[in-house]
């Protein structure tokens, strides 16, 4: 397995790698340009040297309406002032800088990139853009830089930034969903792309927005950067006498102490975002964002200096640097190595997730305005060093929290949380106190300060020296390990995070907790899944399951005396393993049990001779064969929201002699050999595809088709289905009856329960004014009318037979219409 410093090192070395393919590429000739508008063609064509004069340009010269009305949006209807569309180009733009009234940013009326990288081995050093003025763009979303393509580099480019609604507050109006104002956000360098340099760049901020940030770029360098904000105090805000801020009456998006979403004096905040961050995902293609490293890169005074958590790549930082920041370094899952910060306006350090390892110094600089803490750290499995910055003490204590979380938004008025933690080890020579919550267990902290332990199983060392630590480590679990709590036995499945799951119980009723701890270790496993044959004939008659519990096990419950299965949550099981509740007969709420299925394996439900109806989720991808097989008192199939399913399996209701109806998803292309064998009282098929699968006769083997009934989705699928081999066979091919949700249903909030029923249906809705509900069969018949006025009815489905029906809701010439089935 490769350590931080050899994927360091590869990562290195493949930048090297796509600055000689650069290199390679490249063209010696040289071109001398001396306009904007001579900087916007070469940025279109490629295999060039482009060298522009030194000095002061207007954007405005060259962005004329004429060019704005041409201008082309990406796949993300961003339009770009200049597209450096172009591969195998060198622009060396040193002492020029480019300056942009903020007015255009309204000119396109839509998300703006000031320059936008998209070709490939695109270099671009020694630029400087200014904004002028403050006016804010006209939508949300802008950028002064991106940069998409691949092997692309940019280096000693300097971005000044203005422009944006509103300024003056950081994010305490808002900055995603449930803002208090409309925001026009102004962000600075955003990477898309793969193998992406950005060398001695610096950014400074004078607007609400990220200043370095990464949404879908892959293998991405930041050296020597620099990102610089400004902060303003709370204090300062609340003399307003005028504003946004003052207009709403100085309310915030965030919860204070007090449990109050003001403006909360006493606190300093950043006027901008964070000075380098990653998403999840982004671009136009939506890649996964992954493999960042950061040298010797510094923030201040933005809301958190570096916000990174490993989504599809290790995130190394190497001797970065954060002050005067809300928060220094808020990540997940990350590499930090002799790196520091001074904690003045908010924490250090924002630890959270799985595995990380930090190595940071706490500079002695003095927090000027109120802060909870030096550093929070939660989750499992980190090992964090925290020490003093150049061995200087600093005078005033903050806590040190382990098992807290940030606060939301790492807003540094709101209140920690608390998270579960464990396996961490925590060295820290700062002489801060360290407070362990409730919530740590089998952890190992080393300190030269005063702590308080409220933790279980925690190993405290006092240390003077974080450079030579040498502590025994206590006893730990291993995968496989066995351990029994309560009568329930336990096996060790995963360590990081820690997570078991149940292998037996001697128990009558048994009642799982979500988490399990080892009465060896003291450490504390998540209970994620029952495990194979668990519960396989069995004596137990009950059992409650967590929302922990996500998969089910080999037989986990075949046969045995199991008569009630509850849960916690209603769609907390994602996970069936073959034959997980084979011939158990007793099992009612098989929909129950699916409701959050993704995958159900082979034979899950075989045999059960209970369940009347089946109705899949909307989660369900794939399921075996054989799953509901031999089910003798099924009598109707919904299968119709299992849109990502695009085969029903060989024998999946083979010998459930007593199906009735059953409707097929529209993305099935592929039926099984004797799906349907031996369904003799099948009598209604809906199909939702209009095209037909391609099946043989074997499928519906002991199906009487002359006396069924086909309902497809339309016309054209009609003709489809009669010409189709098999298909063809059934006695009646009919269009069935069209199935909505309109905009009226919403409206209405209108919902009916229980579906599946076995005679009274509810009907609750906001307001249904003078509504006509009527309940037809598939073929079409009105078999029961009401008129309803008001919040709630019923309709008496008692007298129907079993099987499928359409509820249809018309309200002032508006309709709509609901599936239910009857048992």
């Amino acid at each position: 397995m490769k350590t931080k410093l050899q994927l360091f090192k590869m990562n290195k070395i493949l930048f090297v790698f796509s600055f000689c393919l650069f290199t390679v590429h490249g063209v010696m000739g040289q071109t001398q340009i001396s306009s904007i508008a001579e900087l916007a063609v070469a940025a279109g064509n490629s295999d060039q040297n482009i060298v522009m004069d030194p000095g002061v340009y207007q954007m405005e010269d060259y962005l004329t309406p004429e060019v704005i009305e041409n201008t082309i949006p990406d796949a993300n209807n961003r339009h770009a002032m200049i597209e450096f569309s172009g591969s195998n180009n060198t622009f060396d733009l040193t002492g020029v800088t480019i300056e942009i009234n903020s007015e255009l940013l309204n000119d396109y009326g839509t998300r703006i990139i000031e320059l936008y990288v998209t070709g490939n081995f695109v270099n671009i050093k020694g630029l400087t853009i200014t904004d002028i003025g403050n006016s804010a763009p006209s939508s949300p979303g802008m950028q002064s830089v991106t940069i998409a393509g691949e092997n692309n580099t940019m280096e000693d480019v300097t971005l000044n930034i203005n422009g944006s609604y509103p300024y003056g507050y950081g994010d305490l109006l808002g900055k995603g969903d449930g803002n208090l104002v409309t925001l026009r956000k102004h962000s600075g360098l955003l990477v898309e792309g793969l193998n992406i340099n950005i060398k001695r760049c610096s950014i400074y901020s004078e607007a609400f927005g990220h200043l370095f940030f990464i949404q879908g770029g892959r293998n991405v360098l930041f050296e020597d950067c620099h990102a610089e904000s400004v902060t303003r105090t709370t204090d300062d805000m609340l003399a307003e006498t005028e504003g946004p801020a003052f207009d709403r009456g100085f309310a915030a998006v965030y919860t204070n102490y007090e449990g109050n979403k003001v403006i909360t004096p006493g606190y300093t905040k950043s006027l901008s975002e964070v000075g380098y961050r990653s998403y999840g995902a982004g671009g136009v293609d939506g890649h996964t964002t992954g493999a960042i490293t950061l040298i010797n890169c510094v923030a201040k005074n933005t809301r958190s200096g570096f916000a990174f958590t490993r989504y599809g790549g290790d995130v190394l930082m190497q001797n970065c640097e954060a002050t005067g920041c809300e928060a220094g370094y808020q990540v997940e899952e990350v590499t930090i190595e002799n790196s520091r910060g001074d904690a003045v306006n908010g924490p250090l350090l924002y630890l959270n997730g799985g595995a990380s390892t930090v190595e940071l110094s706490l500079m002695e600089t003095e927090a000027t305005t109120t802060l909870h803490a030096i550093a929070t750290i939660g989750g499992n499995n980190h090992n964090v060093t925290l020490k003093k910055w150049n061995d200087a003490t600093r005078l005033q204590e903050h806590p040190i929290k382990l098992g807290a979380t940030r606060p939301s938004g790492a807003n540094p008025f709101s209140p920690l949380g608390s998270t579960s933690t464990s396996g961490t080890i925590l060295n820290t020579c700062t002489e801060m106190p360290v407070e362990i919550l409730s919530t740590v267990s089998s952890c190992i902290i080393n300190t030269n300060g005063t702590f308080t332990d409220n933790g279980t199983g925690n190993t405290i060392n006092t240390v003077s020296d974080c450079d030579n630590i040498v502590v025994e480590e206590p006893e730990q679990n291993t995968i496989g390990d066995t351990f029994i709590v309560g009568d329930i036995e336990y096996k060790v499945t995963n360590l990081a995070p820690y997570e078991a799951e149940v292998i037996s119980s001697s128990l009558v009723n048994v009642v799982v907790p979500s988490t399990a701890t080892s009465p060896e270790t003291e450490t504390p496993f998540t209970v994620t899944r029952i495990g194979d044959n668990a519960f396989n004939g069995s004596s137990t008659e009950t059992i409650e399951l967590p929302s922990t519990v996500t998969s089910i096990g080999y037989q986990a419950f075949r046969g045995g005396s199991l008569t009630t299965l509850s849960f916690t949550t209603t769609n907390g099981i994602k996970v069936i393993d073959d034959r997980g509740f084979f011939v158990n007969s007793s099992i009612l709420e098989i929909n129950h049990i699916m409701s959050g299925a993704e995958s159900v394996g082979d034979g899950a439900f075989n045999g059960n001779s209970s369940v009347t109806s089946v109705t899949t989720p909307n989660t369900l991808s794939t399921m075996g064969t054989s799953v509901f097989r031999g089910m003798t008192n099924l009598k109707t199939v919904d299968l119709s929201a299992s849109t990502l399913l695009t085969e029903i399996p060989s024998q999946t209701f083979r010998d459930a002699a007593g199906i009735t109806s059953v409707i097929i998803p529209r993305n099935v292309t592929s039926i099984g050999a004797s799906a349907f064998l031996n369904l003799k009282n099948l009598s209604t098929v809906q199909v939702l595809n209009p095209v037909p699968a391609a099946i043989t006769a074997s499928e519906f083997s002991g199906v009487n088709l002359a006396d069924a009934t086909l309902f497809v989705p339309s016309a054209e699928a009609k003709a489809a289905y009669e010409a189709a081999d098999v298909w063809k066979k059934f006695g009646t091919i009919m269009v069935s009856v069209t199935l909505s949700t309109s905009n009226l249903e919403e409206d209405l909030d209108f919902n009916i329960y229980p579906n599946p029923t076995s005679g009274l249906v509810s009907i609750k809705s906001r307001l249904l004014n003078n509504a006509n509900v009527s309940i037809y069969d598939l073929n079409g018949r009105v078999l029961l009318t009401n008129n309803f006025s008001g919040t709630s009815s019923e309709i008496n489905m008692s007298n129907l037979s079993s099987g499928v029906y359409l509820m249809k809701v018309e309200v002032e010439n508006n309709q709509f219409v609901k599936r239910i089935i009857k048992q």
